[in-house]
């Protein structure tokens, strides 16, 4: 069974950059090395955060590495996604540090919140999220009229 991040989890960031790990992620992940990839993203116009279980990190660095490395479009995507990752490794309270540059990128402060995305989560600033979540909510008939015109659309 596919290992699945659900739900948002509000989390304070200390001094030294460090958040708590929610339980319910922790189960996903590989119990011996507690390990994690994270990198700097885009969503909404934003600058954010993804993070993945190492697994699943490894499965898209793969998967980059069949596609034609001469593509401009791919070259981009490798030095802006791939090399910005960096493994974190929970400690022993379930805590990870965010590193500093990556902080920085996303403008995290001393509040984020944590979205589940499925195979990834997404780390947001707080005061960041909640505009998006704002807009997002205003425009969820117009997303939901857009994915039932997909292909097999919503059941």
């Amino acid at each position: 069974m596919a290992k699945i991040f659900r739900g948002r989890f509000e989390c304070k960031v200390d001094e030294k950059g460090r958040c708590s790990w929610p339980s319910t992620y922790r189960s996903l992940l590989n119990s011996k090395s507690r390990q994690m990839v994270v990198t700097n993203s885009q969503s909404q116009g934003q600058p954010i955060l993804d993070v993945y279980t190492l697994p699943q990190w490894e499965k898209l660095e793969s998967q980059i590495s069949k596609m034609p490395s001469l593509k401009k479009e791919v070259q981009a995507y490798r030095r802006f996604y791939l090399s910005g990752g960096q493994t974190l490794t929970l400690d022993g309270h379930g805590r990870f540090l965010i590193p500093s540059s990556l902080r920085a990128y996303a403008q995290i402060g001393e509040e984020l919140v944590l979205v589940g995305m499925g195979d990834k989560v997404e780390i947001w600033p707080a005061e960041v999220w909640v505009q998006v979540q704002g807009q997002m909510a205003k425009d969820f008939e117009e997303t939901l009229r857009a994915l039932a015109e997909l292909e097999g659309g919503l059941s």
